[in-house]
């Protein structure tokens, strides 16, 4: 399975563009799933799902596919209630989910979007797609799906907490002389800060999830190797002319930095060169607005050659995306999308900026 990442700030266009190139993808043949973990739902849109949950197959019929797109939001109800029943002891299933403090951990715990992202990913690659594409939150809240997993991973194992998930039941049913001074003080002061009946719930709860838990962290800690795998895993980043030097050197560093491999660069709505000739009478603000198209275009043009200069030595692909007449929704539109980024994805030179 090949994995693709698209990371960006708010409002570039980031999640037309990973539904452009998943859709290429699937005209090409493969097998495709489209998921975003975006909660601004922007892919519903752009696909007109009517679901937020199952994965939807995209029509393709207009376009003749050889392969099948199928897209999905992320649903941490359903990816945690699957997780739970595929890894949790089967007499102990039912109990978890309908546990109050499962309850809670799916509606109200923040951060659950991102630990469940890469439970999703794991699923996915065991539901037979090909290719994966991943449109993720903007730019500082996509680290939080990178890096969250990995702090589950330490906690889990972490000692003190393997003691508590793993004695709890234990200690209940046996005299408290068998547990250690240390064993009983923890428990005790935990029940004075919080409350013997909070405190007593949750525990209840961590010594029946622990197996789960458990499970999640090592398919956790192996999809986060995955990864980091450039012959599996590519991260792609998405901004826009004026973005373009302030966010391609902060996501590029901080992906980098965690060892994830950047293959390709979108400079997104670039403004094409526009030729105009006016006539002698043209009103003076006409003039103007055809001026002041031209200065922002030249300009526009001059930061994607400076990118480009900048980014061609360390990002194996870069690609300079024109702003397209019309609002990217429906297939058509991405189709449309998907052959300008092949048209400028092979183009050795940046485009020239107008005189």
């Amino acid at each position: 399975m090949k994995i693709r990442i698209f990371v960006g700030t708010g409002g570039v266009g980031k999640t037309s563009v990973t539904a452009a190139s998943a859709l290429r993808s699937a005209l090409d043949g493969d097998r495709c799933l489209l998921l975003t973990i975006d909660p601004a739902l922007r892919l519903r849109t752009a696909l007109g799902l009517t679901s937020t949950s199952a994965d939807q197959k995209v029509p393709l019929e207009s376009v003749s596919s050889r392969g099948e797109l199928w897209a999905a939001l992320l649903d941490v109800r359903a990816t945690m209630d699957r997780m739970v029943r595929r890894l949790g002891e089967p007499r102990k299933v039912e109990a978890l989910l309908h546990h109050p403090v499962y309850q809670f951990l799916i509606a109200s715990l923040a951060g659950m979007n991102e630990l469940v992202a890469i439970e999703r990913i794991d699923q996915a690659m065991t539901d037979g797609f090909e290719t994966l594409f991943i449109d993720t939150a903007p730019s500082r809240h996509a680290f939080e799906f990178l890096d969250k997993p990995e702090f589950f991973v330490q906690l889990i194992n972490f000692p003190m907490v393997k003691l508590v998930g793993r004695t709890y039941k234990w200690w209940q049913k046996s005299a408290s002389a068998l547990l250690g001074r240390k064993s009983l003080d923890l428990y005790a002061g935990v029940e004075g800060i919080l409350g013997a009946s909070l405190v007593r719930q949750i525990l209840d709860f961590f010594s029946t999830f622990q197996t789960v838990a458990e499970g999640y962290a090592h398919r956790a800690k192996r999809t986060i190797s995955l990864l980091r795998d450039p012959q599996t895993t590519s991260f792609t980043i998405v901004t826009t002319p004026l973005k373009s030097k302030r966010d391609t050197g902060y996501l590029w560093n901080e992906l980098t930095k965690r060892k994830f491999f950047v293959e390709e660069l979108v400079v997104n709505r670039l403004w094409p060169n526009r030729q105009v000739k006016l006539s002698p009478t043209a009103s003076p603000p006409l003039r103007d607005l055809v001026s002041w198209y031209s200065s922002v275009c030249v300009s526009q043009h001059q930061m994607w050659d400076k990118v480009f200069e900048t980014w061609s030595g360390k990002i194996p692909r870069l690609i300079g995306l024109p702003e397209l007449p019309r609002d990217v929704d429906g297939v058509a539109a991405l189709v449309e999308m998907a052959k300008e980024m092949e048209r400028a994805a092979v183009t050795k030179k940046p485009p020239t900026a107008p005189v």
